[in-house]
């Protein structure tokens, strides 16, 4: 039996430090993802209209509208009148899956980029949480780093950043997107926000909604020529909401 719970203790004890770089960053950040699961936890249901504008060179597309419904804790439904561009991942999910995904986390207190009031969190992606299709099988193999800027005046994300660790030739930017927030019906919610892909070796597509890929994979090849690099900004608009008012289940059958 003390054989038994040694094992138990080592194999606890381990996977604390895969979740966190030690003791200390696990009790910090795990007041951090609290704190922000608990605002966003505070809106049980809204309906929002959102407006997405995509900036990719060499491509024109329309500006696209969606209403977006959703419902705690994870049902979402996106109405469109027509094709649109929306992102896979990082828009409608809640603190805790997004830290969820990440490795290793640990709280970063010095950083110059750091705003009044922020925090980061630092830790290494879990590869499939980035919904990204992968170049090649060693393309999964690389160290990818994710930076989660927390507001702790009014623990909202500020932005979220992923980068693949490079000591020798500096980090390689892959994605950000920077949050703002304002007060809709006494509750802050979204206003904007801005997610810029660089992207190097695979095209913006990949981290985009599958309607979307197949179309973009055309209109990139068509104006491009071939299958390059194309770095792209995607800016989405939040407004209208209506918040905390219950929406049926039956909305996301």
């Amino acid at each position: 039996m003390k054989i038994l719970n040694l094992v138990i203790f080592i194999l606890g004890a381990f996977s604390v430090s895969q979740e966190y770089k030690s003791d200390l960053d696990r009790l910090i950040c795990e007041r951090i993802i609290n704190q922000t699961n608990l605002k966003f936890n505070a809106v049980s249901d809204y309906k929002v209209d959102i407006s997405v504008n995509v900036d990719i060179p060499a491509i024109r597309l329309p500006k696209s509208n969606y209403t977006v419904y959703f419902k705690s804790p994870d049902k979402i439904k996106v109405n469109a009148k027509r094709f649109g561009i929306l992102p896979k991942a990082g828009l409608f999910e809640s603190p805790k899956e997004n830290f969820n995904d990440l490795e290793l986390k640990r709280i970063i207190y010095k950083n110059d980029s750091l705003e009044i009031n922020e925090v980061m969190v630092r830790g290494y992606a879990i590869f499939d949480s980035l919904k990204f299709s992968s170049p090649n099988e060693y393309f999964e193999m690389l160290d990818i780093l994710v930076d989660v800027r927390v507001d702790t005046a009014d623990w909202v994300i500020s932005s979220v950043a992923a980068y693949i660790k490079n000591e020798r030739k500096g980090d390689i930017p892959l994605f950000k997107i920077n949050n703002s927030y304002d007060l809709f019906q006494n509750y802050l919610m979204p206003k904007k926000s801005i997610a810029k892909y660089y992207v190097k070796d695979k095209k913006i597509s990949n981290w985009l909604n599958k309607e979307s890929e197949d179309i973009l994979k055309k209109i990139t090849e068509a104006n491009t020529g071939s299958e390059s690099m194309i770095d792209g900004t995607i800016e989405v608009i939040y407004s209208n909401y209506i918040i905390n008012k219950g929406i049926d289940d039956t909305m996301f059958d």
